[in-house]
């Protein structure tokens, strides 16, 4: 039991120490943005604190795609201007015919989608982007450092021998509707705060694959993420019964 305790405690404060380092990471990000939209500093920033360093940058995501080619000329120089040359084929096959190339893999390419992030920099001032970017960043951050907070605060109450209890059930419905709010949320958040929603357009040029912006919104809800949440309120419900049988038979005594 002690040894527990003891492995509980010490978890307890490396998650203190975790949602320190966070807390002032969040500051640090407040303190850049608004820096940045007064026009005192522009983005990318490092601040070096000793042997730290903080380095706070503004990016966008990209993607670019469309059709992949089943059939393609092998001897062309300009290639295949309305679809991608990406084959596949099977060991045991040939693909290729004279100067023509197919698609021969009984398991073949159809369509391509490359996303990417783009890394931005800024001219200082005010920027509906930088603004943007800045409330994301902020809203995340809160949220994970009530996340860790909550965690050191649990490992604490176990180190202390008190894990059944209102207090520890509290705490976990905390920990598991804070996991779903953040997946469920975080789309919307990528999408609004995105470079396209604050005002901002964007060409390629060239013969190279063009690039669209992309803000992740498209990928959906991490359902994964969303059963967690559920798994750790299903655990603040078994804690619950353990704390209403402790109380119990501390009432019997």
């Amino acid at each position: 039991m002690k040894q527990a305790r003891r492995v509980f405690r010490i978890g307890s404060w490396a998650a203190l120490a975790a949602t320190i380092v966070m807390a002032a990471t969040v500051a640090a990000t407040v303190y850049t943005g608004v820096q940045a939209l007064a026009g005192h500093t522009t983005y990318p920033v490092e601040h070096r604190l000793g042997p730290l360093t903080f380095r706070d940058t503004l990016s966008t995501g990209v993607a670019a795609g469309g059709d992949v080619c089943q059939v393609a000329r092998v001897d062309s120089i300009d290639g295949t201007p309305d679809c991608n040359n990406f084959f596949l084929s099977a060991d045991s096959e040939t693909d290729v015919d004279g100067a023509v190339r197919r698609q021969a893999a009984d398991v073949h390419p159809v369509t391509v989608r490359l996303t990417g992030e783009v890394q931005l920099a800024s001219s200082g001032g005010w920027s509906n982007f930088v603004a943007a970017q800045l409330v994301k960043k902020v809203l995340v951050g809160v949220g994970v450092v009530a996340w860790l907070a909550m965690v050191w605060r649990l490992l604490a109450a176990a180190a202390a021998g008190t894990a059944f209890s209102p207090r520890t059930v509290r705490l976990l419905r905390g920990l598991g509707w804070l996991t779903i709010a953040g997946a469920a949320l975080a789309p919307l958040l990528s999408h609004y705060t995105s470079i396209v929603q604050t005002g901002y357009g964007a060409q390629s040029f060239g013969e190279e694959m063009m690039l669209a912006p992309w803000d992740g919104a498209s990928t959906g809800v991490d359902f994964v993420q969303i059963a967690l949440g559920v798994l750790v309120l299903l655990v603040a419900e078994v804690f619950r019964h353990g704390a209403d049988i402790e109380n119990e038979q501390r009432l019997t005594v």
